[in-house]
């Protein structure tokens, strides 16, 4: 402080010495006789020293902030440190989240109320409603542990498949349309699962697949209403997809046409369904395991186990098992694949796959909104009819399998599925609880998620989705859609025992898909036994979802074959009015 006082401007110094020197002389005035008798001049003495006191200070404070002649050092900032652990420089930005109130729709027209009674097929026209494709959107690819090599075991021939020589030399090599901008990034690693595994031990085909069993199969396809001729086109599906197996046990969507945007309903995806592989992995696997073909046994044995150990290399440490798919795409593929393990473990009960199983319907359980009890593309979104298809049937695989699945869980299905039922009489269905009108994809699968259920059977309402379903059957339309044809035969196909109506339903719906399924398999080429993906979602999904959808239609007859009553295989096991179901 002295060293800033030597430094004061001589203003300053001159200023403050006549403040001295007043101050002094007042003191001494104010004692005298002739202050006392003029209380005006001493008012007017104080005055003076006071505003040369205000002199002072306004000549002097300026230069107290630094000695003459330093610089200025501008604004400072300071930092509050709450500890001292370094800190990263830079963090990672998040990427924004898809809109789901913007969700991709198809247009759909009102169906009407009123039905006519069954009476097939001149039946009411019913909208059309296809669940929509999974929107481009930006993703992070997770790294993966290899999974310990499901053993190959020594297989028994059942059947023997057709050959495809002349795929290999046609495979596609071109890339996936993905966007551009697109990067993928790394984050965590799952846990690397035990090693060695234990070596299987053949059991007996349980109750729910026994039908599958090779053995008198084809009395019992026909028996069903198919015939040698759908078992033939089943093995050429088969033959097809096992020849366009990658190396490393995945279906490369994208190698074989997914992803190609088709403006379907005049909405451009962004050719979405390119980075599906477990997605189309799973349906191709299951493709198998609906002709009886596991890992353990049958003409195409390896290819399923390669099938299940890329599935099982590409769970994360969460247990999704979504791959590098977007956010859109996420739910679906994971919710196919959850669905392909669990029946490969129901069908060998090979411990080796229970953990992973387990972990993938713990996930797809934490994706469902505990209020509308739906699913769509993330956590906690209310839902949309097209997901629940494909949940139901991996959860109650899961159960076929061993995995519990909780009572909240159904139930909250059951309520979602009250939300979104449309009609008179409810048999109706639309995509999502906020949308007004049903459509016809919608209410195939949601009359298939009811029978899984198993809930109380209710004529007029199941009568008024079987006329809504055969409203439009296979071969109406210009353009095929296979997922509408799975979804109804498997329903059909199900409820085809319940009575009458049901039975010639099924019957009308069986002789058309037979028709056209058929008639669109490749009979020639590398492609020989596949089927084009020149279906309404085959842009998207490519030439793997087409086959193996098809492939699909055509196992009904064996696939998952009902008991008829409470004691069905299929129904799920959950409390219900005191009895397990």
């Amino acid at each position: 402080m002295l060293y800033r006082v030597f430094h004061l401007p001589p203003l300053s110094l001159a200023l403050w010495a006549l403040l001295a020197v007043l101050a002094v002389s007042g003191a001494l005035i104010f004692r005298t006789r002739w202050a006392k008798d003029r209380p005006t001049h001493r008012y007017a003495m104080l005055s003076l020293v006071a505003h040369v006191l205000l002199l002072c200070i306004a000549t002097s404070v300026p230069v107290l902030s630094g000695p003459r002649g330093e610089p200025d050092c501008g604004p400072v900032r300071l930092t509050i440190v709450m500890h001292d652990t370094e800190q990263p420089q830079s963090a990672t930005p998040v990427a924004p989240s898809e809109d789901p109130a913007a969700p991709i729709e198809d247009p759909l027209e009102p169906i009407a109320e009123k039905l006519p009674e069954l009476a097939p097929p001149e039946l009411m026209a019913v909208a059309e409603s296809s669940p929509p494709p999974p929107a481009e959107s930006q993703a992070t690819e997770p790294q993966v542990a290899d999974a310990p090599a499901l053993d190959q075991q020594p297989t028994e021939t059942v059947e023997q498949q057709p050959a495809a020589e002349q795929v290999a030399a046609d495979l596609p090599t071109q890339e996936s349309p993905e966007a551009s901008d697109w990067t993928p990034q790394r984050p965590i690693v799952p846990s690397p699962r035990q090693d060695p595994w234990p070596e299987p031990v053949a059991l007996q085909t349980p109750r729910p697949f026994e039908a599958r069993s090779a053995e008198g199969r084809l009395a019992r396809v026909v028996a069903a209403g198919g015939s040698q001729a759908t078992e033939d086109a089943v093995a050429a599906g088969l033959a097809w997809l096992a020849a366009a197996q990658s190396p490393d046990g995945r279906w490369d969507a994208a190698r074989w046409g997914a992803g190609r945007e088709e403006l379907v309903y005049n909405e451009n995806r962004g050719g979405a369904g390119g980075d599906g592989d477990t997605g189309v992995s799973a349906l191709a696997l299951l493709a198998f395991m609906g002709a009886g073909q596991t890992h353990r046994e049958g003409a195409h044995a390896d290819n399923v186990r390669r099938g299940l150990e890329f599935l099982l290399n590409s769970q994360d440490n969460h247990g999704s098992l979504s791959g590098i798919a977007r956010p859109f795409a996420r739910t679906y593929c994971h919710s196919m694949a959850t669905f392909a393990l669990a029946e490969a473990l129901a069908l060998t009960d090979d411990d080796r796959l229970a953990t992973s199983v387990q972990h993938a319907v713990d996930h797809l359980l934490s994706l469902q909104n505990r209020s509308t009890g739906g699913w769509r593309y993330n956590p906690g979104d209310p839902g949309d009819t097209s997901q629940m298809g494909w949940v139901i049937m991996a959860l109650r695989s899961a159960e076929l399998a061993g995995v519990r699945v909780p009572a909240t869980a159904w139930t909250g299905i059951e309520r979602f599925l009250r939300s979104v039922a449309r009609g008179q009489n409810g048999g109706l269905a639309a995509y999502r609880p906020d949308v007004r009108d049903p459509g016809r994809s919608m209410t195939a699968e949601a009359l298939y998620c009811r029978q899984i259920l198993g809930d109380k059977r209710d004529d007029m309402r199941d009568l008024e989705a079987i006329a809504a379903v055969l409203g439009e059957l296979p071969g109406d339309s210009a353009k095929s859609n296979l997922y509408y044809w799975y979804y109804a035969t498997l329903a059909l196909h199900h409820q085809r025992n319940s009575d009458n109506a049901a039975l010639s339903a099924w019957k009308v719906w069986n002789q058309r898909m037979q028709q056209s399924v058929l008639a669109t398999q490749v009979q020639d080429g590398g492609t020989a036994g596949s089927w084009p993906p020149n279906t309404l979602w085959g842009g998207y999904g490519g030439r793997v979802y087409s086959t193996a959808m098809a492939t699909m239609c055509l196992e009904v007859y064996y696939r998952y074959e009902p008991a008829g009553d409470r004691s069905d295989p299929w129904i799920a096991a959950r409390p219900s009015d005191g009895l397990v179901r």
